[in-house]
């Protein structure tokens, strides 16, 4: 099984995702969960809110395992880089992307056009296991290009990504894919806290 992500350029509309799969799983995914600060005096165990939880992964590229295949040995690895990328962009960074800002440099000049409204990032889902299944937004990828063919296109690569889970809170009313998958998500978590509590009994036999 590998891990993947599930990138819908348009958060609301959109149902058919882009795949981002992992061409190896990740040696290490690291998981951190932030407390909320509350409002200042009271109780120090006062919180604004859930936890803010964040997955940091490296995931691995190297065109010369499908050196064989059409697209690979004509570009390398180029291509799904850039949609990694993308996950980056408002709009996904394709075409819906530069439709969106000719929209809203033709309604900036004034003259009662309706205001464009803000620019969102696609809506990605984690794919890591039958238990997390999740809507993240991506805050930041790093990507080290280690090997290049004779047209310095990369043919190697790692991808450093930093993901912030979304919860249903997270989520607009027509998200309602993603807030279906965000409520499982935590409901498996408390199910697993409560067997957690059997198994730290067990261990302590």
């Amino acid at each position: 099984m590998r891990g993947m992500l599930l990138s819908f350029s348009d958060p609301v509309a959109g149902m058919v995702p882009s795949l981002v799969p992992f061409q190896y799983n990740p040696a290490e995914v690291t998981r951190v969960l932030r407390v909320q600060s509350g409002t200042s005096g009271g109780s120090g165990l006062r919180v604004g809110g859930p936890p803010v939880e964040s997955y940091t992964l490296k995931i691995e590229l190297d065109a010369l395992d499908a050196i064989d295949k059409p697209i690979t040995g004509a570009l390398g690895i180029g291509p799904l880089l850039a949609t990694i990328e993308g996950l980056l962009e408002p709009g996904g960074g394709g075409l819906a992307a530069l439709v969106g800002a000719v929209a809203g440099a033709l309604g900036g000049g004034g003259g009662g056009a309706p205001p464009v409204p803000a620019p969102s990032l696609p809506l990605v889902v984690l794919a890591w296991s039958l238990e997390r299944i999740v809507p993240v937004r991506v805050d930041s990828c790093t990507i080290h290009e280690t090997g290049f063919d004779a047209l310095l296109q990369p043919v190697q690569a790692t991808v450093d990504l930093s993901l912030t889970v979304l919860r249903g809170r997270d989520l607009s009313e027509d998200m309602k894919l993603a807030t279906v998958l965000a409520t499982a998500y935590q409901a498996v978590r408390t199910a697993s806290a409560t067997v957690g509590i059997a198994q730290g009994v067990e261990l302590m036999l």
